[in-house]
């Protein structure tokens, strides 16, 4: 260092020394004034493109199940409707048969109250009486199953059921002319047991002579074939005697 810059050196020590050569800082001052009023905002600017819908979160646990609520009142039963047509059984010829049957015995009660009958079934058995009555009651019960018959004294015997009955015969007595048949069903029956019941009609006309008619190996008619209606052929002997009303359903062997 030369003598100069040393002596600079010394001088700035020297005044540094001083107390007048330290700074007082002062307090700080007043805040100035704010500057203009804020500025207007902006536009808001276009809406961005939305995101892609997230994953669905897993179901939430099933809630307790509601109170059942009250049964509501019963409504009115609604009016019974029309009948039905009738099945196929109704326009058989087995069950017209029995119509037929149950038809004539109905007038048998009456034509018929004091006279003796033989009653013979499909199984070769055979019951007598005088006539009783149907049942169920009454003797005009359309529905009736069973034919009753009555001893001498006119207590009640024997029930037959009508659908077994190969023939009633009437002893000692003749054919009453106002007996009345059912005409044959309409439509006619088909199948079967209809061919077997119209070959034995054609085979057994009114007139025919010297009938002998069998079912369940019994013989339940001899004599002239009076009548022959749809279901049933009616054997008288001589001068219209003894007539035998068999049911055509039953026969089993005819010889003439």
């Amino acid at each position: 260092m030369n003598l100069y810059d040393k002596a600079l050196k010394k001088i700035e020590q020297d005044a540094c020394c001083k107390p007048q050569c330290f700074s007082i800082i002062g307090p700080t001052g007043p805040t100035g004034p704010a500057g203009g009023p804020t500025g207007a905002t902006g536009p808001t600017g276009e809406t961005g493109p939305t995101g892609s819908t997230g994953a669905i979160g897993p179901m939430g646990p099933t809630g307790p199940t509601g109170l059942t609520g009250p049964t509501g009142s019963t409504r009115p039963t609604g009016a019974t409707g029309p009948t039905g047509p009738a099945g196929s059984n109704a326009n058989s010829v087995a069950c017209f048969c029995v119509d037929q049957m149950r038809n004539v015995i109905q007038q048998i009660i009456t034509l018929y109250p004091n006279d003796n009958l033989i009653v013979d079934l499909e199984s070769g058995n055979n019951v007598s009486g005088r006539p009783g009555s149907l049942l169920p009651t009454p003797n005009n019960n359309p529905n009736s199953g069973l034919f009753q018959l009555l001893n001498n004294q006119g207590v009640p015997e024997e029930a037959i059921p009508i659908c077994r009955i190969a023939s009633i015969t009437v002893t000692s007595s003749t054919y009453n002319n106002a007996i009345t048949y059912l005409p044959a069903p309409t439509p006619l029956p088909t199948g079967c047991d209809a061919n077997c019941e119209a070959a034995l009609r054609s085979y057994l006309p009114v007139g025919t002579a010297s009938v002998d008619i069998n079912a369940g190996g019994q013989t339940v008619a001899q004599g002239t074939v009076l009548r022959s209606e749809y279901g049933m052929v009616v054997v008288v002997g001589p001068n219209n005697s003894n007539p035998a009303f068999v049911s055509l359903c039953k026969a089993e062997i005819v010889n003439k």
